[in-house]
């Protein structure tokens, strides 16, 4: 036998290959087996994936939830700065304060309370017979 087979020129040494006819059953049984575990694995195996998968978007969904909850929060909050900003009673305040008199950091108008009050009526069809409705501006310049 050569040392370095590849490199040895000696012809091949030919004789009948070694096969033998496999008629055992445990070896067929043993292949399912195999099989059925590997499947079995697999499916454990993805079912973990799968729930592992589920609970990381369950905590985007709680932490998106949570952030709606504060934002919802701020908003109603500031909603109800709007609505005081905005009452009748703290303009009239600031309406009738005297120019150099501040109220909540912006200085009063000193504007004052009329005698009377004077409400135009609106106008009905008896007043309008005698109205003459004419143009008062055009698009168009004349030189």
């Amino acid at each position: 036998m050569a040392v370095f087979p590849l490199t040895d020129k000696s012809p091949p040494q030919v004789g009948k290959p070694k096969l033998e006819l496999v008629n055992n059953s445990k070896s067929w049984f043993r292949s399912i087996g195999i099989i059925l575990i590997l499947l079995i694995s697999i499916g454990f195996f993805s079912r973990m994936l799968l729930s592992a998968m589920i609970v990381q978007r369950q905590t985007q969904i709680d932490d998106l939830s949570e952030s709606i909850a504060e934002l919802d929060s701020d908003n109603r909050s500031l909603m109800f700065d709007i609505a005081q900003l905005e009452s009748t009673k703290r303009i009239m305040r600031i309406a009738l304060a005297e120019p150099g008199e501040e109220f909540e950091t912006i200085n009063g108008l000193g504007m004052v309370i009329p005698e009377i009050t004077i409400y135009l009526d609106p106008l009905s069809n008896e007043t309008l017979q005698g109205w003459q409705w004419r143009q008062i501006s055009s698009q168009r310049q004349e030189p």
